[in-house]
């Protein structure tokens, strides 16, 4: 009680100078756990749970940086969108984003050897878990970070005032951030030790994971929150450096760029469940047998449609080619059939309204400029319902485009549509269904 007592005293203190993160935390129930579950703080997105003899040890304002913590996780929705990442590797990287943030942006007091280092400022989590997933030496280096930080929490001394040390400087070089790689075979990821405010994937009330109806809604729920806390923020906030009301909103928008909320679209819209009736062709060439998907016999097909009136130019299709057949990969889809239209679908030098990449094959993903003039969407919708026989296997429709251009309601297809716009305008924001994503092409240049 005394330690329940002692959060709801710091939760009070941050409603004079930090109004919409206070008002974040009230959206949180607080409920104590034993050392199994959680051995500091942590959150599902629903929660925060707390084990008493963590926090008895901190200060009242390294008690209120943990909580800016916790509902931080929960702003940048980080309990729903760990997919198929490694949980001990996503909490690093989730703390590493939201520290940067607190601690240098915000100028909260944090437990010593919390998760900190400068070069990871301004990144979002999937960016960095991407990092120390291919850097096995950064990755190691989090992981020293980490056991410190549980040495720090065991020790009983009076440096409880020390500095928390910035482990870098600058900022990770262009080549570092290309790096190429996967899961490092020499660290043992299981054995990664807790972080201080971990990350707890949200489940329903039996303890089950989410489907992605329930995902939706808890979103749903914590976009309220965070709009309810700008408004709050704004009609009696401080204004001072350290408020975090009226930024929040901001914080979800450019934390997670098109390439991460595309890939967590696709992730949501292909089947989960995975069947050993037939085995994966993408890994039989390395001799290892493993399940493919069930929903789709054939491994699963995406459809990408080309908007070619113009609007992009074929050093931008390169790059975009290069990040669908990776996240085409990632989701274990097989094949990519592409399609290019700017008043009508052109045809290939074959014929045909499609093109074909196998990449359970080796396929490289190509898109050529084909086609010119004006815009129209429908032709392509059309192709894919009423000319499209082996359609059967395409789980979702991506479409490259500046935007600019209507579509009638009546060619939705039965499968997810995502408009990848590189230009907001009045035309992106009515289309008449599937989920809109921007892309912003000057990255493409950087």
């Amino acid at each position: 009680m005394e330690t329940l007592n002692s959060i709801t005293k710091a939760r009070a203190k941050l409603m004079r100078g930090n109004v919409g993160m206070a008002s974040m935390l009230l959206h949180l129930d607080l409920v104590e756990c034993e050392e199994s579950k959680c051995d500091t703080m942590a959150t599902d997105g629903k929660n925060i749970f707390y084990y008493p003899p963590f926090v008895d040890k901190l200060t009242e304002a390294e008690l209120r940086g943990v909580l800016v913590h916790e509902a931080l996780h929960v702003v940048y929705e980080h309990p729903l969108r760990r997919g198929k990442r490694h949980p001990k590797v996503w909490n690093i990287a989730c703390d590493y984003v939201i520290n940067a943030y607190l601690y240098w942006d915000l100028g909260f007091e944090l437990p010593l050897g919390g998760l900190l280092n400068h070069k990871y400022k301004g990144w979002s989590a999937d960016k960095v878990y991407q990092h120390l997933i291919k850097n096995e030496d950064d990755l190691q280096e989090a992981i020293e970070q980490v056991k410190q930080q549980n040495q720090n929490a065991d020790m009983e001394d009076d440096s409880q005032d020390s500095e928390i040390p910035d482990t870098s400087e600058g900022n990770i070089s262009e080549e570092d951030q290309e790096s190429d790689g996967g899961e490092s075979d020499s660290i043992d990821l299981d054995a990664i030790p807790s972080t201080i405010g971990e990350v707890i994937d949200a489940t329903n009330e039996d303890g089950k994971p989410l489907n992605d109806a329930e995902i939706q809604e808890i979103s749903g729920e914590i976009q309220r929150a965070v709009a309810l806390s700008d408004k709050l923020e704004i009609a009696v906030g401080s204004g001072t450096n350290s408020s975090c009301g009226g930024r929040m909103e901001e914080l979800k928008e450019t934390s997670i760029d098109w390439k991460e909320q595309l890939n967590d679209l696709l992730r949501s819209s292909v089947a989960n469940d995975y069947s050993w009736s037939r085995l994966n062709k993408r890994f039989a060439w390395q001799g290892l047998n493993l399940p493919s998907k069930t929903r789709s016999p054939q491994g699963g097909e995406l459809a990408v449609a080309i908007d070619t009136s113009g609007s992009v130019s074929q050093y931008e299709l390169n790059k975009f080619a290069t990040e669908i057949q990776a996240m085409a990969e990632d989701c274990g889809l097989e094949k990519i059939r592409v399609c290019y239209c700017d008043t009508s679908v052109r045809k290939n030098s074959d014929g045909e309204w499609w093109d074909y990449f196998d990449l359970s094959s080796g396929d490289e993903l190509e898109l050529v400029v084909r086609g010119g003039g004006g815009t129209e969407f429908d032709p392509v919708f059309n192709l894919f319902n009423d000319y499209t026989d082996d359609a059967e296997d395409v789980q979702a429709i991506v479409y490259f485009t500046d935007g600019w251009g209507d579509v009638s309601a009546d060619v939705e297809p039965d499968v997810p549509v995502f408009w990848c716009c590189t230009e907001e305008s009045s035309y992106s924001e009515r289309l008449a269904f599937g989920e809109v994503v921007y892309v912003d092409t000057a990255r493409f240049y950087d």
